[in-house]
């Protein structure tokens, strides 16, 4: 697949346009759970996932799950709360 638009991996990935448009231009590399995600919802993949086969993929994607900043939060006020 080619290179989605920012706003196109914006929607997607659920990540900001900024961090959209920086990923696509090169200008930050995303973690590896975030460039599976990201290959999971547009079919696009980027450069760090190399020559990784989907069989490595799919293996990485449940040791390293993506986990939006959100849910990060959330957790964290979660154990403070407790």
């Amino acid at each position: 697949m080619e290179q989605p638009t920012p706003n196109a991996l914006r929607e997607a990935a659920g990540i900001s346009q900024s961090y959209a448009s920086m990923i696509l231009s090169g200008n930050r590399i995303p973690p590896r759970p975030l460039a599976i995600h990201i290959l999971r919802k547009t079919g696009w993949r980027h450069s760090v996932l190399g020559g990784l086969t989907e069989q490595q993929i799919d293996l990485l994607e449940q040791v390293e799950p993506w986990t939006p900043r959100s849910e990060l939060s959330d957790a964290g006020a979660q154990d403070r709360a407790a």
